[in-house]
């Protein structure tokens, strides 16, 4: 049998594995939510991966496929959303009230560093969004300047606002889809979804579409994880704007896309799209479980080793020189999964997805029709890495440690918060005055 029908029966195997499950999934709930939308996006990278498989350019980009990889990245991808699996089985219908203002603060000072990077944005509007609908080298220029910049990344602390906006843009989306269901915040709420749309413009400038992307799998997969606690007006509401703002997102991006590979000789724009969307399940099948070593965990744990280790590369440029050993490097997608097993190595990967995803299933099972907002932020947290990770790679690595830190800490508010109630529960005025 020849190696390319081989290629194509193990990658559409791979892909029906995705389809059954989907069914499996709907079986007897037919509820569409998160774990919906993450293997709805499973499959549909891996109808673009055949496709990228059998590109006459782009095909040459990968080396022979076999069985074990696909069946430890389809594993490894489940044990990921477990928390969403039972939540869809043992589904709530309400969120319980966590009491505490401390979410409008905390949502107050993401507004405001986001307002903060506002006069950027003004200043490079004409340079940047509008030149891209101008200018069909903009965006490869724009790509490439920031590029050059990349060196120094996570060497010092340049804007503390953009900062702290990063670190939080995440829990934006969270904020603003749980205040959604509150229908008493709408100012506020309006608010933090302006400052989603100004992280969504912020990579545009620089030329790069996968912060974008990220954002948009991320509104995607929250608004999925939310929906059956918002009322009908309100997801009619979010289902129209979404449909339109996503349109409006898209055009930017196929500008950057034209500009950065339209000139590019011996292959089309939808080859490269197809082999940009695709590529992960391929690579990860490639190299994913034999990269040629490992990068001891300094990706996905980049900031915590910096705290105790001196050698710890700042950025992926440092990587990419400290580790020349390795067959494929962070430039290519190898899906959350393979940043793991490239990091620590397939055996050490998995025991770190099943104390982690174990402890999250744990901490997520309910015994009423009510969710804690605490849990409901681990199986955000849970969409969020399998949604933006499937097709990219892990997205709170190196500098998006920051990220990480700032769940822990909302995380850990919030459940010790939930244990103060309990032990001291607050009569109806003390809540009144907490709202």
């Amino acid at each position: 049998m020849q190696e390319t029908t081989i290629n194509n029966i193990l990658a559409c195997s791979y892909l029906l594995l995705w389809v059954a499950t989907f069914i499996w999934y709907h079986f007897k709930h037919h509820s569409i939510d998160a774990g919906s939308g993450i293997i709805f996006m499973y499959i549909l990278y891996g109808i673009i991966s055949i496709d990228s498989l059998n590109d006459p350019i782009f095909s040459m980009s990968f080396n022979n496929l076999t069985l074990f990889p696909y069946i430890y990245l389809y594993g490894m991808m489940m044990l990921a959303i477990l928390p969403i699996i039972n939540n869809h089985f043992h589904p709530t219908t309400k969120i319980a009230d966590p009491n505490t203002r401390i979410l409008n603060y905390l949502s107050i000072m993401i507004i405001i560093c986001g307002l903060l990077l506002i006069p950027n944005i003004i200043s490079n509007f004409g340079t940047g969004i509008v030149k891209l609908f101008t200018d069909t080298d903009a965006g490869k220029d724009a790509y490439m300047e920031s590029a050059k910049g990349a060196e120094d990344t996570g060497a010092a602390i340049s804007n503390i606002p953009a900062v702290i906006f990063n670190a939080f843009s995440d829990i934006a989306i969270f904020l603003a889809m749980y205040y959604m269901t509150l229908n008493s915040k709408k100012i506020i709420t309006s608010l933090l979804w302006c400052t989603v749309g100004i992280g969504i413009l912020m990579p545009v400038i620089n030329g790069q579409r996968t912060g974008v992307i990220t954002s948009v799998l991320t509104i995607f997969g929250g608004y999925l994880l939310f929906k059956k606690y918002l009322d009908k007006k309100v997801n009619l509401i979010f289902k129209r704007v979404g449909i339109i703002s996503i349109a409006l997102i898209m055009l930017p991006v196929g500008a950057i896309t034209v500009s950065r590979f339209g000139d590019r000789a011996g292959g089309t724009i939808t080859s490269f799209l197809n082999w940009y969307i695709g590529q992960g399940s391929l690579y990860f099948n490639n190299y994913g479980l034999d990269p040629g070593g490992t990068r001891n965990g300094e990706r996905t744990a980049n900031l915590f080793l910096r705290i105790i280790k001196s050698d710890v590369p700042k950025n992926y440029v440092e990587r990419r020189q400290k580790y020349p050993n390795l067959e494929i490097d962070d430039y290519y997608f190898t899906t959350f999964v393979g940043d793991f097993t490239i990091d620590y190595g397939p055996i050490i990967a998995v025991i770190i997805f099943l104390v982690i995803y174990g402890w999250m299933y744990y901490k997520t099972k309910t015994r009423t029709d009510s969710i804690t907002l605490h849990q409901l932020l681990l199986l955000y947290i849970t969409m969020c890495v399998s949604m933006q990770g499937g097709m990219y790679l892990f997205n709170y690595s190196d500098t998006a440690n920051l990220k990480i830190i700032t769940y822990i800490f909302l995380y850990g508010y919030l459940r010790y918060h939930e244990v103060l109630l309990k032990r001291f529960p607050l009569n109806t005025k003390q809540k009144e005055i907490k709202k």
